[in-house]
């Protein structure tokens, strides 16, 4: 695979923040990761790890390069299933990991993308389907009191 150059397709609509989605370049083409739960199982699995523990390393740049490649594979498939894209459903860990370290932004930028990600995934932000979720304020009359 040396040498081998591939450009990731422009994707049919961009990330949208609203819905979980993050954007990540890579060899000059735009992949969008989104974090459903079926794309966090599928990389916790792979890693041998769960989530708290997985947002916790990319925070302090300790994940492998395997372990980048894995999440960010997973979540661009989950992106695929989402709208239809056959070509992003079958994205390569090796060769996403390949264009990790080729790009301009190396592993610790990719691992800066997924800290933010996988923190929202973590601190419940996101629904299931990768979407993010409403926020809403309570009040301290509004609040539920223990008895």
């Amino acid at each position: 695979m040396a040498g081998r150059k591939s450009r990731a397709e422009t994707p049919a609509r961009p990330a949208n923040a609203e819905r979980g989605e993050i954007s990540l370049v890579l060899d000059g083409g735009t992949f969008v990761l989104r974090p459903t739960y079926e794309a966090i199982m599928a990389f916790e699995e792979a890693a041998g790890k769960g989530l708290l523990q997985l947002a916790r390393e990319a925070v302090q740049g300790q994940l492998r390069t395997a372990e980048v490649a894995q999440i960010v594979t997973e979540c661009i498939r989950a992106w695929g299933r989402a709208t239809g894209q056959k070509s992003t459903q079958a994205v390569n860990a090796v060769r996403i990991a390949e264009l990790i370290h080729e790009s301009e932004i190396g592993l610790r930028g990719a691992m800066d993308t997924l800290a933010a990600l996988l923190s929202m995934a973590a601190t419940g932000g996101y629904t299931a389907q990768g979407e993010v979720k409403a926020t809403g304020t309570t009040t301290t009359s509004e609040a539920p009191v223990a008895s």
